[in-house]
This record gives structure tokens, C-alpha cells and sequence, in this order.
């Protein structure tokens, strides 16, 4: 469960605004409606994860935050090839992307266990300003849970 609700938080936030790829050898490709382009050897192919994220023929309703759109027997990430871009994909998708997943889970996982957490601020939002987006500043207050024994 906590897996499909951090590739939720990465399909409708990706920290990247654009996943570039240099083309080695010429090839086609052809959209959903049929048409066909050519993209010749040595241009640079980019693809935009905050884009492909909100497509609804991937994902129903793409604005709308809902984890179990990542589990059977849904997988709407897997409806069509490279569905989810949120660590890049392909052949050169980001090698640390199993090692990304463990460390957010253990953080997530100490952080809701020991403490209450209260968004003071709207939600932020993105801020475009750099090549790995984030969230604006915004305010939160945590308090610690009492752990029961």
C-alpha cells in the first residue's frame, strides 16, 4: 500500500520536468491517433513526466489522487508501454529508483508511526525554479504520537 502511495505522489508530482534521450539510430513512432513521425539520429527526444502523468487514457481520472490506480487488477500504469515515467524508464531508467523506494518508505514509515502531522499553509505549489522540482515552502506541524507499549 505505501508503494502505490509514494508512485501516486511521484505520478502527480514528478520531481523532473522533462526526461531528455539522445537518438542513436533513427526510428519511428506513432501516436495514439495513428499518425507517424520519424525522429532522425542524433536528435534529442524529451518526454514530460508531468504531461504523460495526466493522460486519461493511461490513467482515469489523472487529476484525482488514488493509489490502488497501481495495484491488480487495475495497473493503469501498465496499460500502455512506459506508462509511468516517474524514475524515466526504458533502458536508462534511474538505476537508484529500488534504493529511492526503500529510503522513502523507512522515513515515511518512522514519520507516521511517531508523529501527527497538520499542513498550516495551502498546499504549496511547485516550484519550477530548478531542474528537480519541489514544493514551495509551506508550513507544517508535527507532534509526537504517544506510543503505546
Amino acid at each position: 500500500v505505501l508503494h502505490n502511495c509514494i508512485t501516486e505522489a511521484l505520478r502527480m508530482h514528478p520531481p523532473l520536468i522533462l526526461v531528455l534521450r539522445y537518438a542513436k539510430t533513427s526510428f519511428e513512432v506513432t501516436t495514439k491517433s495513428g499518425k507517424s513521425y520519424t525522429i532522425p539520429k542524433g536528435d534529442v527526444v524529451a518526454a514530460s513526466p508531468n504531461f504523460a502523468h495526466t493522460l486519461d487514457y493511461v490513467f482515469d481520472d489523472p487529476l484525482k489522487y488514488d493509489p490502488s490506480r497501481f495495484a491488480p487488477p487495475r495497473e493503469e500504469d501498465k496499460r500502455t508501454p512506459l506508462g509511468f515515467i516517474g524514475f524515466g524508464g526504458g533502458r536508462h531508467g534511474c538505476i537508484g529508483s529500488n534504493f529511492a523506494y526503500l529510503q522513502i518508505k523507512t522515513i515515511w514509515s518512522h514519520l507516521m508511526r511517531n508523529f501527527e502531522f497538520e499542513l498550516l499553509d495551502p498546499v504549496p505549489e511547485p516550484d519550477y525554479e530548478s531542474m528537480v522540482v519541489g514544493p514551495k515552502a509551506c508550513r507544517v506541524r508535527y507532534t509526537r504520537r504517544k506510543l503505546k507499549v
